[in-house]
């Protein structure tokens, strides 16, 4: 079995785009933000945490024997995400200390301690916990990057002590994981207890590798019909705001991972071909990257250059904020998540 299905890469490539539409809301009344698929957006990182946890079983499934095996799955790991998350997170400390002392910035003066701690969360990757609070983090889409990693330390760790009956342990974790969303009554969760939602995605995913790896599937006739679900189902949670109806969408998603994986229909062939792949390679940085444009482009245009906030003056923020991530991510992605990446495989091999 392939270790990567390029269609679920270009899938994450226009979700991560998605979820830079999501984010543009410093003007909630706007028409480009201010609709069920929009505001509702936010959903489609638990897509990349199902993605993840079928990419990781795809990969690592039988593989993790030893504690040697364990360590060296967890540096894989820390490598992947560790060099992008510290350098944007320092990109945003300076920026919000540069902020502090510009006429630009129209709130109070955040306290060096603020600062610290939340770096802290973030770098410590415990900004899906409330080990060190549950406020929000500089670069805020930063705590579902702590979540990616709690759940690869948990899957390391029943693979490893428990390999006969992992596959009970995993559904026992989500099973507590629901438990625990229906008892605090909230699915959105994120910077207090967001590992949750991302180990109960991340465990759907390897649920979605085993029901994908039993057989060969021929499901291209089901490629329409996914996304007149998912869409439908965004309105209907967002109409009638069915919070923890919102937990059918990992299920949701395990079933599109399994659709796109066996297909070889006209929206297959869309995300195969190269400017949905190239989006899918550097969705990490576009990720991680697109909070901190999105609030210099609107300091630009809004505060800066006084631009009316007219609904065109909004798209036009929301398209220059997307095509910069994607110029400025190329970047990063080259320079940051590759050469420095490549540079601690080496210095730890």
């Amino acid at each position: 079995m392939k270790s990567r299905v390029e269609q679920l890469d270009g899938l994450r490539g226009i979700f991560s785009v998605l979820v830079i539409a999501h984010h543009h809301n410093a003007f909630k009344s706007s028409i480009f933000y201010d609709n069920f698929f929009v505001i509702n957006s936010s959903l489609f990182v638990d897509f990349f945490f199902v993605l993840s946890g079928f990419v990781i079983a795809i990969n690592y499934n039988d593989r993790i024997h030893t504690s040697s095996d364990f360590l060296q799955f967890l540096k894989k790991r820390f490598i992947r995400l560790y060099p992008l998350l510290f350098f944007t997170e320092i990109i945003f400390l300076i920026s919000n200390l540069l902020g502090d002392h510009s006429s630009l910035k129209n709130v109070s003066t955040s306290s060096y301690s603020y600062y610290f701690r939340t770096v802290v969360d973030t770098i410590t990757f415990m900004g899906s916990t409330p080990v060190f609070g549950g406020w929000i983090g500089l670069n805020y889409p930063a705590w579902s990057i702590s979540a990616e990693m709690i759940s690869y330390i948990i899957f390391g760790l029943v693979v490893l002590l428990v390999p006969r009956y992992k596959y009970p342990a995993f559904a026992l974790l989500i099973l507590l994981s629901v438990i625990f969303i229906f008892g605090y009554g909230d699915y959105m969760l994120a910077y207090d207890y967001g590992f949750i939602r991302g180990l109960l995605c991340f465990c759907v995913g390897i649920f979605t590798f085993q029901i994908h790896s039993r057989k060969q599937y021929h499901l291209s006739w089901a490629e329409i019909p996914f996304l007149v679900l998912l869409v439908t189902m965004m309105y209907f949670t967002h109409h009638w705001e069915l919070n923890l109806w919102r937990l059918v969408f990992p299920v949701i998603f395990s079933a599109g991972i399994i659709i796109f994986a066996n297909s070889l229909g006209p929206v297959t062939r869309m995300l195969s071909s190269r400017p949905f792949q190239y989006l899918g390679k550097i969705s990490y940085s576009i990720y991680l990257n697109h909070a901190i444009v999105l609030i210099l482009i609107n300091i630009l245009l809004f505060r800066y250059l006084k631009l009316p906030t007219s609904e065109t003056m909004i798209f036009l923020s929301l398209i220059t904020s997307i095509a910069l991530t994607i110029f400025y991510s190329n970047f990063t992605y080259e320079l940051i998540e590759k050469k420095f990446g490549n540079y601690l495989r080496k210095r730890w091999n």
